[in-house]
Parts: structure tokens; C-alpha cells; sequence
């Protein structure tokens, strides 16, 4: 799967910009400001609807702009699907190969991209929404059915919340706790499931990264009392029960998969508290490889890769090695050269771009 065509209009920075792309490595080397990262994100928000910098996507307006504008030519099986958004201040436009899309599940369906920036560093010391996001991200991406699962929990869990801090609808309450464990059920079910399929190739990735001797283990640390051989629905669905006074004098709920949590553990010994740096790093990276497997799997094909300003943060054999992991199109951003990336990957020069898309005539960006 790549990118053959990326085109962007008022989007962030970037005023208007048009590239051809090849099934292959680059790299966009500059300083800060450049628009390197936004050049990404146009990549991401084509291919997957969302944004990796922010919720809100009127934020990709340029400033002073009604209205931004990306679209992308996506190769995947031998096809072109073509992907195209308009994002103005009070609404937005889907379109999949030229026919309008109402979610971003519709919209990205199919479409394998990984992300690697420099928040997901934090995955093992950060808080536990790092490592949560991680998890959710790929599932969402990988599965329709998770995707909306993911969306109806977080959907309930508002309407809840707010009863609860209203204490008013007891009624009503019991109804969302019921809903609510059947989409936790969901959730947890699937998570168990990935989490189990990929705790043996994250592992192999860490022994092959910081070397024999050390074994990495991950754990799920959910926020109430799971058994695996019963009824997920109904256990979670008791929990609730449990605690709505907790949860009324808190006017919050206080269990579910929305606070669940995943422990890295190196021969035993809880990572957050007493990896060193390189093992941190070596724990990432081995979690990025294992993505991009399976997403590669999933799909049956190499997906994007997508890597911002990841590689300083990274030893020589580090990035090697990550850059060795990588097959089929990879874009990685950095401020300075460096000797893996020169001998690894083509330039795209940003500056050269904007002053040819600047040459061309507005009926020829899109």
C-alpha cells in the first residue's frame, strides 16, 4: 500500500502543495516551522479521516483560510482509491473515490497507516491513555466492529457521566449501565484477544533490539474484577451496580475499559519504575515493529509508514534496526541528516514543492 499522489490546499502551513510519491523511503530534513509534521498529518488525515495532532479539525485551516483541503491517491491490492476531505470551520466533506462518506470509519476503511512520534516514547513512563490510545488506535483501524463499539462506549459514558452529576434518572442510569457493558464486553473481549496475539512478537522484537537477556512481558490491568471464562457483560454490568454511590459522589464512572491499563514488565520488574532509557526506547520500538506486522497482516499488504522526528531520539543501532523493520512506503521527518537516513532514504525537498505547486493553476491541484 502507498501514497502515489498527495495534493493540500490551506492546509496548516502549507498554502497549496502537490507531490508524486513512489512505493519507497523518504526522508524531509529540516528545521522547525518547516511544515515537516504537517506534511505527515495530511498524510494521516487522507488516508484515516482523523488527525494525530488534534481533535478538531478545523484546527488544519491555514490561518486567515475559510476552508482546507487534502486529497490522496491511495494504491492498495493494484487499485487507486482516491481520498479526499474538505474541512471548513463549521462542517466536512468525505469523499472516497468521488462518492461523499458520513463517518471516518467508512471513510478509512481498509486503509493501513502506522504512526511513530515522539509522544509514543512516553507509552511506557506516560500515563495510562498513552498506552490505552496505542491499543484502541490499531484496533479501531484494524476492526469495524471495535471502531464502533469504541465509539458507542465513549458516547454512553458522556450520557452516564452527566446523570451521575446531575443525580437525577436513576431509571435511566440502569439503562446506560446495561448498554454500557454490552460495548465494554466488546472492547475488553477484543483487547484480551490482541493483547494475547501480540505479547509473543513484541517480546521477540525487544530480544532482537536490546539483545539476549532480558525478557519482556506485557499484562492488561483492567479497572474491575474480570474473569475470562464467564460473561464478560454481565460481570462489568454488576460492577456498575456496585458503584453508583461511589460513582454519584464522585459524578464520574469509576471502572470500565475507559481507565484500563497495559503493564510492561522486563524480567519481572515493572518498567515504568525501573527501565533505563535505552530499554524504554527498545520497549517502543519493539511495540511499532509489532504494529506494523500486524497491520501488514491484517491487510495483506505493507502499510504507510509514518515517522516524525522520531530518529534523534534513537541511538545508531536503534534506528537502523527500526529502519530495517520497515517494508513497502515510509516517510520519516528529522531536523539535521544522519548517516542512516542519507543511505536509507530520497529527499523531498518541502521548499521546491510549494514553489511548483505555486506555478500550477488552481483546476490542476485536484
Amino acid at each position: 500500500m502507498f501514497v502515489s499522489e498527495l495534493n493540500m490546499v490551506s492546509f496548516r502551513n502549507h498554502r497549496r502543495l502537490f507531490v508524486d510519491l513512489e512505493p519507497k523511503m523518504y526522508r524531509i530534513i529540516g528545521p522547525n516551522g518547516t511544515g515537516k509534521t504537517n506534511f505527515l498529518e495530511a498524510i494521516y488525515l487522507a488516508m484515516t479521516g482523523r488527525s494525530f495532532k488534534t481533535a478538531s479539525l478545523k484546527e488544519v485551516i491555514a490561518f486567515g483560510e475559510e476552508s482546507a483541503f487534502v486529497a490522496a491517491t491511495v494504491v492498495m491490492d493494484d487499485f487507486a482509491r482516491d481520498m479526499e476531505i474538505t474541512v471548513k470551520k463549521d462542517k466536512r466533506r468525505f469523499l472516497r473515490d468521488h462518492n461523499p462518506v458520513k463517518n471516518t470509519s467508512a471513510y478509512g476503511r481498509g486503509m493501513g497507516v502506522v504512526l511513530f512520534e515522539p509522544g509514543h516514547l512516553q507509552m511506557v513512563q506516560g500515563a495510562p491513555s498513552r498506552r490505552r490510545a496505542f491499543i484502541d488506535d490499531m484496533l479501531r483501524m484494524l476492526s469495524p466492529a471495535y471502531d464502533e463499539a469504541y465509539t458507542s462506549y465513549y458516547h454512553v459514558l458522556y450520557q452516564r457521566n452527566v446523570v451521575l452529576r446531575k443525580l437525577r434518572d436513576m431509571d435511566l442510569l440502569d439503562v446506560y449501565d446495561r448498554s454500557l457493558a454490552n460495548y465494554a464486553a466488546v472492547i475488553l473481549r477484543e483487547r484480551l484477544k490482541f493483547l494475547k496475539r501480540m505479547a509473543a512478537s513484541v517480546s521477540t522484537y525487544y530480544e532482537a533490539i536490546a539483545g539476549e537477556g532480558e525478557g519482556l512481558e506485557l499484562r492488561y490491568k483492567a479497572s474491575f474484577p474480570v474473569v475470562l471464562d464467564g460473561e464478560l457483560e454481565t460481570a462489568f454490568y454488576e460492577s456498575l451496580k456496585q458503584r453508583r454511590e461511589t460513582d454519584r459522589e464522585r459524578g464520574r464512572t469509576s471502572i470500565g475499559p475507559h481507565l484500563d491499563d497495559l503493564s510492561f514488565l522486563l524480567n519481572g520488574e515493572e518498567a515504568k519504575k525501573f527501565a533505563s532509557t535505552g530499554q524504554i526506547r527498545s520497549i517502543v520500538l519493539a511495540m511499532k515493529c509489532m504494529e506494523i506486522d500486524r497491520v501488514s497482516e491484517q491487510l495483506g499488504e505493507a502499510p504507510v509508514v509514518l515517522l516524525d522526528d522520531v530518529m534523534s531520539e534513537l541511538d545508531e543501532k536503534r534506528r537502523r534496526m527500526l529502519l530495517s523493520m520497515i517494508r513497502g512506503q515510509c516517510i520519516i521527518t528529522a531536523a539535521e541528516p544522519m548517516e542512516a537516513l542519507e543511505e536509507a532514504a530520497e529527499a523531498i525537498d518541502l521548499i521546491e514543492l510549494k514553489k511548483s505547486a505555486d506555478d500550477l493553476r488552481e483546476e490542476d491541484l485536484w
